[in-house]
């Protein structure tokens, strides 16, 4: 097909749909860390560079904020999104405050739950502190700069516990790559688990659903604990009878949604408008972690789902506006 494209163009085109077809057919083969870089031969040493970063130790978790921030990158997914509200106030993990802004947040719904078994009789993580519990806990890969390792780590932190006193107290922590690892499940189903800590509780059937129906219950964060979380940027809310028909009441737990599309302040306009264009022309193409098809506005104004902490940028919010989406 004939096309007004220059040459440079075209070969340019031509290599980010041939990388996208490959990881597409052959992902469970393939490294998953990408990185896109658009530089300048000195031919065009004007012209505007671009890094697009996504996945792995460095353009995942909890370094990806410091990437975007340092520009070293100038696009790069977040989750939570509360990562993104930490890195922008200069909370927590990061120890200065990063120029960042959202160019929108896709759907993900999620929290962070405490599961322990009821033979142990506690009714929350005071109970564990005190009574010096040799825990057999499941959690997350400490691995790289993990998110939600060190999210719980955070939680434990405040209330006196970590994973390290756990082992001194005698007990075991199975770290997983995944919410629902196998060995995870296999622990549930066979009750070796006294406790399981982590996030990925969307999934019908899943790590939490089977958990709840073998004998383990939630346990709630206490107020005072999400009040302090809030002030790093976590936001406090609850895990709902209404999804787990196991509980009684809402539990209280902080947010773990969001994959947010994050850059920096310093991203041309006319570059952030360009993002959001592709993602409105391609919107039906766009896999999201959701039982919905991709929701523009939602993507601009966040939702339960997809909450947005940080400001838009300003290229991506004259987009969402001219088009009617805010």
């Amino acid at each position: 097909m004939m096309t007004n494209l220059a040459p440079p163009q075209i070969r340019a085109t031509t290599g980010l749909e041939l990388a996208a077809g490959i990881f597409t057919k052959c992902s469970d083969q393939l490294a998953s860390q990408l990185s896109i870089s658009l530089t300048s031969g000195r031919r065009e040493a004007k012209q505007t560079p671009l890094r697009v970063g996504i996945n792995g130790d460095v353009y995942g978790g909890m370094r990806a904020p410091i990437e975007v921030g340092t520009r070293r990158v100038d696009i790069a997914y977040v989750n939570p999104s509360a990562m993104v509200a930490m890195a922008y106030r200069g909370k927590g993990y990061f120890k200065q405050k990063m120029g960042l802004r959202i160019l929108g947040c896709f759907p993900s719904w999620d929290r962070i739950a405490l599961v322990v078994s009821k033979e142990l009789a506690v009714k929350s993580l005071h109970d564990i502190a005190r009574r010096k519990i040799p825990l057999r806990v499941s959690t997350r890969f400490s691995g790289v700069n993990n998110a939600t390792y060190y999210t719980i780590e955070t939680i434990l932190s405040l209330y006196g516990i970590s994973f390290g006193k756990i082992r001194r107290w005698g007990g075991k922590v199975q770290e997983c790559p995944r919410p629902d690892a196998p060995q995870r499940r296999k622990g549930i189903a066979e009750h070796s688990l006294m406790a399981i800590f982590d996030e990925g509780i969307s999934t019908v059937g899943g790590w939490l659903d089977q958990a709840l129906e073998n004998g383990y219950e939630i346990i709630p964060i206490e107020p005072d604990i999400i009040k302090k979380l809030e002030r790093l940027g976590y936001s406090g809310t609850v895990l709902p009878q209404s999804r787990y028909r196991q509980l009684n009441q809402d539990v209280p737990t902080i947010d773990f949604s969001g994959w947010a599309l994050v850059t920096h302040k310093w991203l041309p306009d006319r570059v952030a408008y360009a993002a959001i264009e592709t993602i409105d022309e391609k919107q039906k193409l766009i896999p999201v972690d959701d039982d919905e098809p991709l929701n523009m506005r939602a993507l601009c104004e966040g939702s339960e789902k997809c909450p947005l902490r940080v400001p838009l940028h300003p290229g991506a919010q004259k987009y969402y506006k001219e088009k009617g989406y805010l």
